[in-house]
């Protein structure tokens, strides 16, 4: 590996590390290791959904061959929440919508496929995909899911409500530590794995497909390999903590910043950085509640979504602005 990717790892990996540390020494009500197995259990939740949505990201952005696509703007990850509630109220009614129901991959993996194939599908323009209009059908297709969580939501009574949106900003939390935790980290890893090995594939893969085919690329299978996992990971992070938005446009977005554009490295860098952006934002929402508490007016830990979603809103306007004009 090149001397730039080794440090850029490197770097990525300093800042995981003190995202972790920060993590364990910020709780929401005093600074210590007060509550460690607490904070380890969000930490340990943030970084496994971390690496699922950065990875997800990055085999998304390779397969469209734009890097602005994420889980959420393509409308996968409110796809996933918008099946995982409908699935859950069918089963077992308002009552079980944000318990055992909610648990369960089933209808996040169905939302999310079904989100990707009608974004593929309409995103397509004489046979070939469109990279301006898969983003654009994206951001429609994530509008209406969701609206459709909402509208659920409003169909479940109040008991849904109140949780529901807490859930829909993205929650790390004690009920976010079960089976698609594991599931999310477990397949994140192994996405990485695939996709570091696959990265030279990848790097060709970025070509106009007849030139990537005379390299020896099967592009076909290749891109059902990106498809698969991306839809598969993003259910899995939605499972475990919710819909968090513009995870895997940030950590990619930095990774290339830090290692460069091949994809090997910046598969690497990308996790790594999805699993600090997570920890480091609930390291800063619970350093808020604590300074609300200590101000008289305790507000709880801020939700990671919402420091995701500032965040990322930046870095995609930055991109946006940068790409203007260049067809």
């Amino acid at each position: 590996m090149r001397t730039r990717p080794r440090v850029g790892l490197l770097v990525c990996g300093m800042l995981l590390v003190l995202a972790c540390v920060a993590r364990l020494l910020v709780g929401s009500s005093e600074l210590g290791l007060a509550y460690p197995g607490l904070r380890a259990e969000r930490l340990c939740v943030g970084a496994a959904v971390g690496v699922a949505l950065a990875t997800s990201g990055v085999a998304l952005q390779a397969l469209l061959r734009n890097p602005l696509a994420e889980p959420y703007l393509l409308g996968l990850s409110t796809g996933a929440a918008a099946g995982m509630v409908a699935v859950s109220l069918v089963a077992g009614g308002a009552g079980a919508a944000l318990g055992a129901g909610l648990a369960s991959g089933s209808g996040a993996a169905a939302g999310a496929g079904l989100s990707m194939a009608v974004v593929f599908k309409l995103g397509r323009r004489g046979g070939v995909l469109d990279p301006l209009g898969v983003l654009l059908v994206g951001v429609v297709v994530s509008t209406i899911g969701g609206a459709a969580v909402l509208l659920l939501g409003h169909l479940g009574g109040p008991g849904v409500r109140e949780p529901l949106a807490r859930w829909m900003l993205g929650t790390l939390g004690a009920e976010a530590a079960s089976w698609p935790v594991v599931l999310a980290g477990v397949g994140g890893l192994a996405g990485v794995a695939w996709l570091a090995r696959l990265g030279p594939a990848l790097d060709v893969g970025t070509l106009d497909p007849d030139e990537a085919a005379s390299l020896g690329v099967a592009v076909g299978r290749l891109r059902a390999v990106q498809f698969g996992l991306a839809g598969l990971l993003a259910a899995a992070a939605v499972a475990a903590a919710g819909p968090i938005a513009y995870v895997g446009l940030i950590a990619p977005h930095f990774g290339r910043v830090a290692v460069g554009p091949r994809h090997r490295p910046l598969v690497l860098a990308s996790a790594l950085l999805g699993a600090a952006l997570l920890i480091g934002a609930d390291a800063l929402g619970a350093g808020v509640a604590l300074a609300s508490e200590r101000g008289g007016r305790p507000i709880g830990v801020v939700p990671v979504g919402i420091w995701t979603a500032m965040l990322g809103g930046v870095v995609f306007l930055g991109a946006v602005r940068s790409r203007i004009g260049r067809g």
